[in-house]
């Protein structure tokens, strides 16, 4: 339908003054998009939602030995996601290469 409406418009008024006035149209389309990122508005700073963060609340009483991990707090990948740890509970490490976390260890997703 477009192309056959094309096809009349330039037997109608001639290819000369269809020519001119295609440049002309291209030149303001051009214009347009070059000040578009100027005319229209900014996107808010606050429109990207952040994820909701990894968290831990009141996890209790953990303990290594022997080499072990004794995590109470938060493994998280170090992404930058958010993290919160909140009252978390006693971690204890006993004996050699034993590791206890009651906060944010960052690193790997286990």
């Amino acid at each position: 339908m477009i192309v056959m409406a094309l096809v009349v418009y330039l037997a109608a008024v001639g290819l000369d003054k269809a020519d001119k006035v295609a440049s002309s149209i291209g030149a303001v389309v051009a214009l347009v998009a070059l000040g578009a990122p100027y005319l229209l508005p900014r996107p808010q700073p606050g429109g990207v939602s952040m994820p909701d963060p990894d968290r831990v609340e009141e996890s209790g009483k953990a303990t290594a030995t022997g080499g072990g991990r004794a995590n109470t707090g938060l493994q998280a990948a170090g992404d930058g996601r958010p993290a919160q740890v909140t009252r978390s509970g006693d971690a204890t490490a006993e004996g050699p290469g034993s590791v206890a976390n009651t906060g944010i260890q960052r690193g790997p997703r286990p």
